[in-house]
C-alpha cells in the first residue's frame, strides 16, 4: 500500500493504464529491433561519438527508424563499461551539439526517418540545444549519453499524431482510438525501452546495461517516468520539470489535466476524459480525489533510485507540486516521510536523503535544462547508480 493513499501497486498501475497513458497494444509486443552503425569517430568536444539505426518493425512490415546518437569517455570499453543516460530530445541530434559530424536527419535519408517539425515552428539549428545535454560534463564524469529525437516517431500536435507512431500499431485514427488505448505518452515510452533492449543485446558494448538511466524534460519527463515504471530493467529515473501527469501533484494550478486534455489529447489514452471530468469535480469542491495521483506514480519507481527536479520561473509545472509529490512518494523508499522532511527549498538547493536513493532539487530559472541540472544528477548518479563491485 502506498502511504498516502493506501491504494495498493497493481492498482495504482492498472489506473495509470488504462485510464491515464494508455495499454500498449499486441502489435507492438510483436515489434523487431535491429540496428546498425552508421559513423563513429572521435567528438569534437572529448570523448567519442557514435551513431546507431535503430529499426522498429511490426510483423506486417511497418517501420519506425531512428537515428540513436551514443556519446562515450574515451576510457569506456567493453572491457570498462560505463553507465548511461537514456532520453530522447526535442529539436534532433544535431541540435544537442555543434559538431558537424552528427548527423541532420531533418529530411528522410538512410540514417533515418525525418523529424516531423510542425510547420510553425523555426527549423532547429545546428548546436541550439547544447546547454541542455552538457555532453563534455557527462563524460568527464565517466558517464554515457544516449538520445535520439521523438519527432521521428511524428509530429506532436492531435491533428497529425496518426500519421506519426500511431499508424505503425492501428489502422485507424486517434479519434477512433479504443477507451484505453495508448497516447502518445505511452508510445515514447515503449521506444525507451526498445533502445535499451538493443543495449541489453549489445548494441552499445561499452555501456553496462544494468546502469542505464531513463531521464527526460517537460513532456519527456512524464514520459521517462513512465517508462521507468513499466520498464525495472532501468537503473533509476530522473524526471524534470515535468508538471501535470509528470512528477506534480494534481491541483489547480499551472498546468492542469483540463488544460492538457485540450492541448494535448493525443498524449493520453480516450479514458483520460473522465479521469480529466473527475478532477474538475474535485476542484470545484464536489468530489474528493479517491484516485491514485502522481505520487503514487512515482513510488512504483521504488526501490530504484528516483530524482525529481524543478524550475524556480517554472509556475507552469508547480515546482511546489514537483517537491510535494517527491515527499509524498518518498516513503515508498523510506516507510514515511521524515527522510525528505523540510519547507520548499530555496533556489539552488538540493535534497539529497543520505538513507534512500532519492533525490530533489530547485534550480534557479526558468522551464529548461542547464548545467546546474547535469551536475546534481552525475552527483546523484555517482552515488546511487555506481559501478558495481
Amino acid at each position: 500500500m502506498t502511504e498516502r493513499t493506501g491504494f495498493s501497486a497493481e492498482e495504482v498501475r492498472q489506473f495509470f493504464t488504462s485510464r491515464v497513458y494508455g495499454k500498449v497494444p499486441a502489435v507492438a509486443s510483436q515489434a523487431d529491433v535491429t540496428w546498425q552503425v552508421l559513423e563513429e569517430g572521435t567528438a569534437a568536444t572529448g570523448g567519442r561519438r557514435r551513431q546507431i539505426r535503430v529499426d522498429l518493425t511490426v510483423p506486417d512490415g511497418r517501420q519506425v527508424r531512428l537515428t540513436v546518437l551514443v556519446r562515450l569517455p574515451e576510457s569506456a570499453s567493453p572491457q570498462a563499461r560505463v553507465g548511461a543516460f537514456c532520453g530522447m530530445n526535442f529539436r534532433g541530434n544535431h541540435t544537442c551539439e555543434a559538431d558537424e559530424a552528427v548527423l541532420d536527419v531533418t529530411e528522410a535519408s538512410a540514417a533515418g526517418d525525418r523529424l516531423h517539425y510542425a510547420p510553425e515552428r523555426p527549423v532547429p539549428v545546428r548546436g541550439d540545444q547544447i546547454a541542455r545535454w552538457s555532453f563534455d560534463q557527462v563524460t568527464e564524469r565517466g558517464w554515457a549519453s544516449i538520445t535520439w529525437c521523438y519527432l521521428q516517431l511524428g509530429m506532436d500536435k492531435a491533428s497529425h499524431f496518426e500519421h506519426g507512431p500511431h499508424q505503425l500499431f492501428s489502422d485507424h485514427l486517434v479519434d477512433e482510438r479504443d477507451p484505453d488505448e495508448w497516447g502518445a505518452i505511452s508510445i515514447w515510452a515503449w521506444t525507451m525501452s526498445r533502445v535499451l533492449d538493443a543495449v541489453v543485446a549489445g548494441m552499445i558494448p561499452e555501456v553496462d546495461p544494468q546502469r542505464v538511466i531513463a531521464h527526460g524534460h517537460s513532456r519527456l519527463g512524464k514520459t521517462a517516468i513512465w517508462a521507468g515504471v513499466n520498464d525495472p530493467r532501468f537503473a533509476a529515473v530522473i524526471s524534470n520539470n515535468s508538471g501535470c501527469l509528470g512528477a506534480t501533484l494534481t491541483r489547480e494550478r499551472g498546468e492542469t489535466p483540463t488544460v492538457l486534455a485540450r492541448a494535448f489529447p493525443h498524449w493520453v489514452t480516450p479514458n483520460h476524459a473522465e479521469v480529466v471530468e473527475h478532477w474538475e469535480d474535485v476542484f470545484a469542491g464536489r468530489a474528493e480525489p479517491e484516485v491514485p495521483d502522481q505520487p503514487d506514480l512515482l513510488a512504483l519507481v521504488a526501490p530504484r533510485p528516483l530524482y525529481v527536479a524543478s524550475a524556480s520561473e517554472d509556475a507552469w509545472a508547480d515546482p511546489e507540486g514537483e517537491y510535494e509529490s517527491w515527499q509524498q512518494a518518498s516513503a515508498a523508499w523510506t516507510g514515511g516521510p521524515e527522510a525528505t522532511a523540510g519547507e520548499f527549498p530555496e533556489p539552488g538547493e538540493v535534497r539529497a536523503p543520505t538513507t534512500a536513493p532519492l533525490g530533489y532539487h530547485l534550480r534557479d530559472g526558468a522551464h529548461a535544462v542547464e548545467p546546474f541540472d547535469w551536475a546534481a544528477w552525475l552527483d546523484f548518479a555517482d552515488r546511487w547508480v555506481a559501478q558495481p563491485d
